[in-house]
């Protein structure tokens, strides 16, 4: 340890804010309450995002590197709502705020505005799917609110205002505020959750949680005593949030179309094993099926299947995965896809003044819903918008799966490799498990479970090494 750092020092991850406090140490993953960061193992990663050790700095030395960026508050930069020279920025989400930290760290005079249909709030969305078990309400969750982020970025917070259209070429955007002018609009949109058909009185009631909003609405009903939840959907929000449930005595039931959890993401031998641990939870697990209809019964709910299988629960929750959120782009006129169609190495759009960011962006074919790669497009597009250049790269990503009871990291193999060859079990001890998926005998992915997690960010840098092609495409 140097001896210049306090023992009771904290260190704050750069990529999502979660941070590491020595009292309290990282127990789900193995780390002791006093356990100093200098003591940590190397092939420790972030609880939150997943990123390693060698992304978290002091949280001292981060707060002096901000107060001294902080930015010259000028006169138009202050209270003024767009403009013809303004960067507008319309989302409040991790991307939005993280591109204007961005901005802020290049050009202190520019005016920026931010446009929210909520109050602006900062908070690191993965901990939606973790703070159940935590016993954590939506305001705890909160780390900063709009208002202070603007005050101290020096950018004007437009908050509780819906967006209704663009026009791209006259260069304003329609809220229900008012027009409001731009010299650069970033639509940094986010995603929706995917909404399935489904008959019954019940079925507008099925809860989507993908803010705070929707996860106040979810605690209203935990709150009042152990519930039987329906969970539809059993890819990665699916499996969080059916095991933090069930680590506070709710009783959590998982539906899906596909017969394994975590879907595509994960190899059948990695699923199996957290299908076992999920069973000895108390977690029931329905594949192959998915739900026919939702009719109220009271204050509880009878879910029919499709199988012709009846649940009776006291809450149906949808996670059946995320959708870019296109439909503003589109009725501008813009490009799209799956998400809004993106230059790699300026976040630009069909439209010269109009840029997409986050969720919502799609890159020669692929989309983002992870934190990691979302802050590397917000450092692309800053960039650009100050007149340099720092291209997107395709980088592998390593996804840690949040589940307390079987630690899992996986890597899937890139678009352009997905399909061209197999997952190879390379070693396996009870829970703990190691595959490669293999391209023409080179690894191309990988999927730990066990102990074998610790080997993830050492794994993630030699993918990173060895596949230049995926990197730079």
């Amino acid at each position: 340890m140097n001896d210049a750092t306090p023992l009771d020092a904290r260190w704050i991850c750069k990529t999502c804010g979660w941070i590491y406090d020595p009292e309290k140490g990282d127990p789900d993953s193995g780390i002791a309450p006093g356990t100093e960061f200098e003591d940590i193992p190397d092939d420790w990663y972030c609880p939150l995002c997943g990123v390693g050790k060698s992304d978290f700095i002091l949280l001292s030395e981060y707060a002096a590197a901000r107060q001294a960026a902080a930015p010259v508050r000028t006169r138009r930069a202050r209270g003024q709502v767009g403009g013809d020279d303004a960067i507008v920025v319309v989302g409040s989400g991790y991307a939005g705020w993280t591109l204007v930290e961005q901005l802020r760290e290049r050009d202190s005079e520019r005016p920026i505005t931010l446009i929210t249909a909520d109050d602006g709030c900062y908070y690191p969305k993965p901990t939606l799917s973790m703070a159940i078990g935590q016993g954590r309400c939506a305001d705890d969750l909160v780390e900063v609110s709009g208002a202070d982020m603007a005050e101290k970025l020096g950018v004007t917070l437009q908050a509780n205002t819906r967006v209704l259209g663009i026009k791209a070429q006259r260069k304003k955007l329609m809220t229900g505020k008012g027009n409001i002018a731009y010299g650069d609009l970033v639509l940094a949109l986010g995603a929706s959750q995917i909404r399935l058909a489904m008959d019954g009185d019940g079925a507008d009631e099925v809860l989507r949680v993908n803010d705070l909003a929707s996860y106040r609405r979810l605690r209203a009903t935990l709150d009042n005593g152990p519930r039987r939840v329906l969970v539809i959907g059993a890819g990665l929000l699916g499996v969080e949030f059916a095991e933090d449930m069930a680590s506070a005595g709710h009783q959590p039931v998982l539906v899906d179309l596909g017969t394994q959890l975590l879907g595509r993401l994960a190899p059948e031998p990695l699923a199996n094993r957290l299908q076992q641990n999920f069973r000895e939870q108390g977690i029931t697990f329905y594949g192959g099926t998915s739900v026919s209809s939702v009719e109220k019964q009271g204050d509880a709910y009878r879910v029919t299947l499709l199988n012709g299988k009846e649940i009776e629960c006291d809450l149906v929750m949808s996670a059946v995965g995320l959708a870019p959120s296109v439909a503003l782009a589109k009725k501008a006129g813009l490009k799209t896809n799956r998400g809004i169609l993106a230059d790699r190495h300026t976040m630009q759009t069909s439209d010269e003044h109009i840029y997409a960011l986050g969720d919502c962006a799609e890159l020669m074919g692929r989309t983002y819903f992870y934190l990691e790669p979302i802050r590397r497009q917000a450092e692309t597009l800053a960039a650009a918008l100050c007149g340099d250049s720092k291209p997107f790269e395709f980088l592998p990503n390593n996804i840690r799966v949040k589940t307390r009871g079987l630690a899992i990291n996986v890597c899937p193999p890139d678009l352009m490799q997905s399909g061209q060859g197999a997952w190879h079990l390379v070693e396996e001890d009870g829970d703990n498990c190691r595959m490669e998926y293999r391209v023409a005998g080179k690894i191309a992915g990988y999927a730990l479970s066990g102990s074998y997690t610790k080997e993830a960010a050492g794994l993630q840098r030699s993918l990173i090494d060895s596949l230049p092609d995926v990197a730079v495409a």
